[in-house]
């Protein structure tokens, strides 16, 4: 069972890095995101195409461990393949290799998703294929290199159980993640460029006397903003964080 979230790209930006609403939609394809870096997860994807991806380059969905965010509608023809053929034909599925997640759930959750996908779209399992298949390029690499193979997971998807919808938060107030105090300028640049753009995160600069915090942009709920500050904790970006209130 994989839980689905939508962060919807705006239909502008998708104009400026996709092909238009042409996508045939014939086949699933599978990639790996190649980004080994702690925290980059399938939220911190997601948020950076949100968020206007500088990259000419786009997918529809993103899974990790946790979760699979949904990025554009599969009517979208996203720049993923390596090929016009690929790009106008394939829902491009990105899977996640951070080190702070866990590769097989990842794969597990992709499982679920793609089978979900199959059935929507009235497609077989004969219809998933790589994105080595369109370009040559070593991509999944962690499915190609035998980090459970490509047999393996075909079987995972014919096997997969059901999606599950996480429901409507109650709490709709709005909160804040605040890291401790940096004693130098430079060493709360760092903590934000991370955010910003490994994160895809909204956030600020704050100057406390002669010391340095960074505040993040809003988070609905109080569980977002304390699994976003959980995740400052397990990238080791502060080892303090507070979750404040609008």
């Amino acid at each position: 069972m994989v839980t689905i979230r939508q962060k919807l790209v705006s239909e502008a930006q998708a104009k400026k890095v996709t092909y238009g609403k042409i996508n045939k939609r014939k086949k699933v394809v599978v990639h790996g995101t190649d980004n080994y870096r702690t925290g980059a997860d399938a939220d911190a994807h997601g948020r950076l195409q949100y968020n206007g991806n500088s990259r000419s380059a786009s997918w529809h969905w993103t899974v990790d461990s946790k979760e699979a965010v949904q990025s554009f509608n599969h009517v979208w023809a996203c720049w993923a393949a390596g090929t016009d053929k690929g790009n106008q034909e394939g829902i491009h599925v990105e899977t996640c290799v951070n080190p702070d997640g866990d590769y097989k759930k990842t794969l597990q959750n992709a499982a679920a998703l793609i089978a979900k996908i199959l059935k929507d779209e009235k497609l077989t399992i004969n219809d998933v294929v790589q994105h080595n298949y369109y370009s040559g390029k070593n991509c999944p690499r962690e499915i190609r290199s035998g980090n459970i193979p490509w047999n393996e997971f075909l079987k995972m998807i014919q096997n997969a159980g059901s999606t599950q919808v996480p429901k409507p938060s109650t709490d709709n107030k709005r909160y804040r993640v605040l890291t401790g105090t940096f004693s130098t300028r430079q060493a709360v640049e760092n903590v934000l460029d991370v955010l910003k753009h490994r994160f895809g995160w909204i956030c600020y600069i704050e100057q406390d006397g002669k010391l340095w915090r960074v505040k993040t942009g809003t988070f609905v709920g109080m569980a977002a903003a304390q699994a976003g500050a959980n995740k400052i904790r397990t990238a080791k970006l502060a080892q303090v964080t507070y979750v404040v209130g609008e």
